[in-house]
């Protein structure tokens, strides 16, 4: 007897396929925790499958035994509905995060594929990092800033693998400048350059600490964009400080607006649940748009997964 999990992993494939191939997208969220008694996300990439288990709250610790048994029933079952073999899926594991654990190296298998976003791919790493290189909540956010990015300069603050930025580019960007502090990252943004047949040397890649680089103002970094989506925390050795975003968006936005053009734009995100936007101090500098639920994905059940703002610079 199949189990309500695998029954709705099914229901929930059979729409979303669909929708994806009219979309040409290869990547997607097949179930976000529908089902309370089976606490999974699981994510589809181009015939792979990504399911990542959340860490078991201290006061159900005596449940963990069964727990464990039912995640070995629905890998047995994913595997035979999408028939496919053991090594096409990956079991991660979701727990709180410090800092920017979750962007560190776990492992060295180097299990690599290319995925579709409509008419833009990315490279991604199913194996060696918590995520695979392509945050897929964005994904409508991403066509946004395609939309919006002709004949622009763009900057790209925390740029990860930089899918934010090819996106810009292939959008018309005169120029897109992607800033990580990670030299992984930064490679690896390079590479989805290339992979989208994107002249490289029209643009910009940077390593650097962002919180540094924003107070370093220069007649050179003034952008029409920037895209900017900080992690909710870090004490990471490489910053000089701490960095937690709910007390330090105020610095980050208004650093921001000094390398902005009049009337220039910044889409700023975040996904810290509790985080609130401090209006009442931007209120002077921006116009503000809560663009939240035009970026929330159809394959996304958890409408909080993000938030996610539009601030047009005033005039002063």
């Amino acid at each position: 007897m199949e189990s309500m999990f695998i029954n709705r992993v099914k229901k929930n494939y059979a729409n979303l396929s669909k929708w994806a191939k009219r979309e040409n997208i290869t990547a997607y969220r097949i179930y976000d925790k529908d089902i309370p008694q089976y606490p999974y996300t699981i994510d589809f990439y181009a015939g792979n499958i990504v399911l990542y288990k959340y860490e078991t709250p201290n006061y159900q610790i005596e449940f963990a035994e069964k727990d464990a048994e039912k995640l070995k029933l629905s890998l047995l079952e994913l595997i035979a509905f999408f028939g496919i073999d053991e090594n096409k899926i990956f079991l991660k594991s979701r727990k709180k995060q410090k800092g920017l654990s979750q962007y560190e190296k776990q492992d060295s298998k180097k299990v690599t594929e290319i995925v579709t976003e409509k008419n833009m791919n990315f490279l991604i790493n199913l194996s060696d990092y918590l995520d695979c290189g392509l945050f897929l909540d964005h994904r409508k956010s991403r066509q946004m800033i395609r939309s919006m990015s002709k004949d622009l300069s763009i900057l790209n603050l925390f740029a990860y693998t930089g899918s934010v930025s090819v996106a810009a580019a292939l959008g018309g960007a005169k120029k897109v400048t992607t800033i990580d502090m990670s030299n992984t990252y930064i490679q690896w943004a390079i590479e989805n350059f290339k992979l989208n047949n994107i002249d490289i040397s029209k643009h910009q890649f940077i390593r650097a600490n962002v919180l540094q680089w924003l107070t370093e103002i220069s007649e050179e970094k003034i952008y029409d964009f920037i895209f900017l989506d900080p992690p909710s925390f870090s004490n990471s050795k490489k910053m000089f400080e701490s960095f937690d975003v709910q007390q330090d968006h105020l610095f980050l936005l208004k650093q921001c607006s000094k390398m902005l053009k009049l009337n220039g734009q910044i889409f700023f995100s975040n996904n810290l649940k509790s985080f609130k936007l401090d209006e009442e101090n931007l209120k002077n500098f921006f116009h503000i748009e809560n663009v939240t639920k035009k970026t929330i994905p159809l394959d996304f059940r958890n409408e909080k997964i993000h938030q996610a703002w539009i601030l047009k610079k005033l005039g002063i």
